[in-house]
């Protein structure tokens, strides 16, 4: 089993156990804070499950049909889950807004702050688990999760504040206001992600770091005359670079330039991890011709 499969199944163990915790919690204090929370951790369930079908079937090897892999599955995945956070945005706003109007206050602020505390705990001890994975693999879908899991974190321990305010100073319609902010706070971080995703489905470039380490990297031949066209993308895990280079030596030997070729390529590809490169080999700079095909697009 993959590093990413592990890590969802323990991500979605932890989510139920968690769901299981606040609900309890709920029923005995009817904290909208805690309700807030339990939701958040019913969408981290379906979330991390709806990933382990997404790595599934990403994993998959190329076929006759898809000869770039299955990695592009995760858009749709990507999709789905942002309606989901959206709708669980606006249930959050609407059931802390009725809680304000109705005046439905918290009565039982111990029992919520013990639960809460051992959340956070939990939740703690998951995301280190799950940064590591995410460190090890750069898996983006790992990456989501681990956004998930922090932002639960943060909002735990918001959580806990707002139940001791309540249990000091007397204040208890701080519960919902809480929730609420946390609500536009998980909308904050969702259409960052989403942002991500798109970055990602538009086929964006690579960092300039690693565009300026790949000009380097081939201008340090002193058999290149230049270089062109240039181009980078990132698809889930995988960078894409291509480009062509010009010899000064138009009479260059096959063999010497694809030497130089393959020079270039393996420091790429250890500077740039889960990389692919593709280098065209040029005797003569045609990125100056207005009839070349290759740059009409360009």
């Amino acid at each position: 089993m993959s590093p990413e499969k592990k890590a969802v199944i323990t991500a979605s163990f932890t989510a139920v156990l968690l769901i299981a915790i606040k609900t309890a919690a709920w029923i005995m204090t009817w904290s909208m804070a805690i309700l807030t929370s339990a939701i958040d951790s019913t969408l981290d369930f379906f979330v991390s499950m709806m990933n382990f079908f997404a790595i599934k079937k990403s994993e998959e090897p190329v076929d006759q049909d898809h000869n770039y892999w299955h990695w592009k599955i995760e858009w749709f995945w990507a999709l789905f889950e942002w309606i989901i956070i959206f709708i669980s945005w606006l249930s959050i706003i609407y059931f802390s807004a009725e809680k304000i109007i109705n005046n439905d206050v918290l009565q039982k602020t111990d029992e919520s702050i013990y639960v809460m505390i051992i959340s956070v705990i939990i939740t703690f001890l998951l995301v280190k688990f799950l940064a590591k994975t995410a460190k090890e693999t750069n898996s983006l879908i790992i990456k989501s999760d681990l956004l998930h899991y922090k932002t639960d974190l943060i909002t735990n321990f918001w959580i806990i504040i707002s139940l001791i305010i309540i249990k000091l100073l007397d204040f208890p319609v701080i519960d919902p206001i809480i929730s609420i902010a946390i609500a536009f706070y998980i909308m904050y971080w969702s259409i960052e992600i989403f942002k991500e995703w798109i970055d990602m489905l538009m086929d964006r470039a690579i960092e300039d770091k690693y565009i300026d380490f790949i000009k380097n990297t081939v201008l340090e031949h002193k058999e290149i005359e230049s270089f062109h066209l240039l181009k980078t993308r990132k698809s889930w895990k995988k960078i894409f670079v291509e480009f062509h280079i010009v010899f000064i030596n138009p009479e260059i030997s096959l063999r010497i330039a694809h030497t130089i070729s393959d020079e270039i390529e393996t420091k790429v590809l250890n500077e740039i991890s889960n990389s692919e490169v593709m280098i065209h080999l040029d005797y003569f700079d045609d990125s100056n011709e207005p009839n070349n095909p290759k740059f009409k697009n360009v």
